[in-house]
């Protein structure tokens, strides 16, 4: 049993480095607690694992991290081409399907409310199918065309992330969306882009991969959105666009909407529908989602979001309750040159907003202890999220707020 225990564990540290070996490496020494979830590729790496075993590798068991890592490179080769079969085999559906009305989101942040949103809105006329949750790689959106697609769908909406500059072309040149919402340009992944101006220029490329004869939406308040180039340029300036009604928490949320409704609207939908559709939206899961204890306490799930925008947001929403107030974070992470300026800005308004603030990990300890070194408030430094729960019954009782600011996974 300890045996398996340990290949499930090496495992799931194989699936959180992407099946990279030099991030598995890295991860080996963590402890971390997640469990391993059982995929295609997973079973496969995990059958390849055991016949080495059966084979002599692996024994004694101290060397199974190492037949872990072998059998992942052997199977290098072979997983390239399955998924270039189910790339082409996404790009036929979408090739026989001209009539298919395909819509590409991308943004700093944003992506995938504007998506839910879009998709709810579309969906009082069109049958509609979005990609899940945060599917917004290429393989994620071929396993959405060719799991999802029914020969009756009328719109495809996908959701395109980028880490790189390239990535964005990468996937239209793939999928071929006609139109498009960029839902904002801001410090995201700067680690990998470097700065604003590149992180703009790559989610600038889905404009201009649209047909000129599609709909390009984007943020009119925002100046990167604002440089954005297409022949259909609609730029969406919350001041002259109306204020929708909406559960949704954070006065952001009437940017999603707004930006959502000027796609709708291009593609047919009505003011009425749209309206009728704000006024029952739910917020995405973990993106400021609400949610009240058994205990009494509230929680806003902020934890998929994870940049200084969104933070920002959170903490205006978290202000407006009056009780006690606790919020639990990690930090940033892939600021780049930027990750000083960002925990700086972040610990300011904690000392602002916050009574007591939980610190999740290592990776930005530092820069909260130098940040909140001279605030009177309660800080606390765990771990991890477990860690953290030890603490919920010292910090907070019914009433009170706990925000959850961003969840890193574990190979941070």
């Amino acid at each position: 049993m300890a045996k398996r225990s340990r290949l499930n564990t090496y495992l799931y540290k194989m699936q959180m480095a992407g099946y990279q070996n030099h991030a598995y490496w890295q991860l080996i020494s963590k402890d971390t607690q997640g469990m391993v979830k059982m995929t295609a590729r997973v079973r496969r790496l995990r059958l390849v694992i055991v016949f080495l075993c059966c084979l002599g590798f692996g024994l004694p068991t101290l060397c199974l991290s190492h037949t872990v890592a072998f059998a992942n490179r052997l199977l290098i080769p072979g997983e390239k081409l399955i998924q270039k079969y189910w790339l082409r085999r996404a790009q036929r559906i979408l090739t026989n399907r001209p009539g298919l009305i395909k819509i590409g989101i991308t943004g700093s942040y944003g992506k995938t409310s504007v998506k839910n949103i879009l998709a709810a809105m579309l969906s009082t006329k069109y049958r509609v199918v979005a990609s899940p949750a945060s599917f917004n790689t290429p393989m994620g959106l071929a396993r959405t065309i060719n799991q999802n697609l029914q020969p009756d769908t009328q719109i495809l909406i996908m959701e395109m992330g980028a880490r790189r500059p390239g990535e964005i072309s990468e996937l239209c040149q793939l999928f071929k969306p006609q139109h498009g919402i960029v839902t904002s340009i801001g410090a995201c992944h700067l680690e990998t882009f470097g700065d604003l101006a590149t992180v703009a220029r790559t989610k600038g490329e889905l404009f201009l991969h649209l047909p000129d004869n599609g709909v390009a939406v984007t943020d009119g308040d925002n100046p990167w959105c604002r440089q954005l180039k297409h022949p259909h340029l609609v730029l969406v300036n919350t001041a002259e666009q109306p204020l929708y009604p909406t559960e949704l928490l954070g006065v952001h949320q009437q940017k999603n909407l707004q930006l959502a409704a000027t796609m709708a609207k291009a593609l047919g939908v009505g003011t009425d529908a749209i309206m009728a559709v704000a006024k029952t939206l739910k917020p995405t899961p973990h993106r400021l989602e609400k949610i009240v204890a058994p205990n009494g306490i509230v929680i806003l799930d902020d934890s998929y979001n994870a940049n200084p925008d969104s933070a920002t947001a959170a903490l205006d929403v978290l202000a407006t309750y009056a009780t006690r107030k606790v919020v639990q974070t990690p930090g940033f992470v892939e600021q780049g040159n930027n990750t000083a300026a960002a925990h700086k800005k972040l610990c300011a308004q904690l000392k602002t907003v916050a009574d007591a603030v939980i610190v999740v990990g290592e990776l930005n300890r530092v820069a909260f202890a130098k940040g909140l070194q001279d605030w009177h408030g309660t800080v606390v430094y765990v771990p991890n999220r477990e860690a953290a729960k030890q603490y919920y019954p010292q910090l907070l009782q019914s009433g009170d707020v706990l925000l959850i600011l961003n969840d890193l996974p574990e190979n941070y």
